[in-house]
This record gives C-alpha cells, sequence and structure tokens, in this order.
C-alpha cells in the first residue's frame, strides 16, 4: 500500500467554506471548521493556521456539474480560481470531485440527529466537505 496521505476537502461557497480533513488509511473524513466570509482571498489567508495545523499533502475540492444556468457558471468558475489560487498558494494538488448533492446529504444526516433549518448553519458545510471527501476517498 502507498503511504498514507492526509487530505483536506472543501466544500466551497460564496458565503462559507466548509472544512474536512482524512487519511488514505484510516478513510474517514472529519469536519474540521466552516469558515465566513465573502471574500475569496479572506477563506484562503483564514486557511494558513489550519494547513499548518494538519499538514494535508492533498486538496480536494468540490465541484457540482457544469450547467447553462449563469449563476451555476459562476459559481463553477469561482471554484476553479479557487483551486488554482489554494494550489498556488500552498503548493499542493488539487482534485475536483463531483459535490452534487452533498449539501443535501449533510442535511439529511443533520436531520437525523434532530439539527434543522438555522441550526445547521456552519455545520453542514463541514459536513459537505466530509462529503467530498468520502466521495474521494471511496473512489481511490
Amino acid at each position: 500500500m502507498p503511504n498514507e496521505l492526509t487530505i483536506m476537502a472543501f466544500d466551497y461557497g460564496d458565503a462559507r467554506l466548509g472544512v474536512a480533513i482524512g487519511n488514505t488509511l484510516i478513510k474517514i473524513p472529519h469536519p474540521i471548521i466552516t469558515i465566513e466570509g465573502e471574500s475569496m482571498w479572506a477563506k484562503i489567508d483564514a486557511l494558513e493556521p489550519i494547513i499548518k495545523e494538519w499538514m494535508p499533502n492533498l486538496f480536494v475540492l468540490g465541484m457540482p456539474h457544469e450547467s447553462n444556468n449563469p449563476q451555476k457558471i459562476q459559481l463553477i468558475n469561482t471554484i476553479k480560481n479557487f483551486a488554482k489560487r489554494i494550489s498556488k498558494k500552498y503548493n499542493r494538488e488539487v482534485i475536483m470531485v463531483n459535490e452534487d448533492f452533498t449539501s443535501m446529504h449533510a442535511s439529511s444526516l443533520l436531520n437525523e440527529q434532530n439539527i434543522y433549518a438555522r441550526k445547521q448553519h456552519g455545520k453542514l458545510d463541514q459536513l459537505a466537505a466530509c462529503s467530498i471527501l468520502q466521495t474521494y476517498l471511496s473512489e481511490i
């Protein structure tokens, strides 16, 4: 088996960035934090202490399927831009993973724990990042 890799996953949104961590040995993602802010650069800079603490070898980033919807096209372009910037700033490879339905899955997990609506704020993004990471870990 290849060396164990620590992987950090992101669920990128305009308002929030969900972050999760996992590794290729145990293959169980764990939520870390939700970073709030509208500026992409603010989110990228807020990652610095988290990346220093966890020292991931690789980034995994959720990407929705292509669409003709102008808002979704803009989000996809923003996510691609985010990927390029974090790859360059933190010198890590970024792998894109389909994120369709990850927020819905995260919401249903929270509902099962009797956490509804506004109480899901922040937790939802972290669990969506966990779903993104689980997708990647299941594929390798």
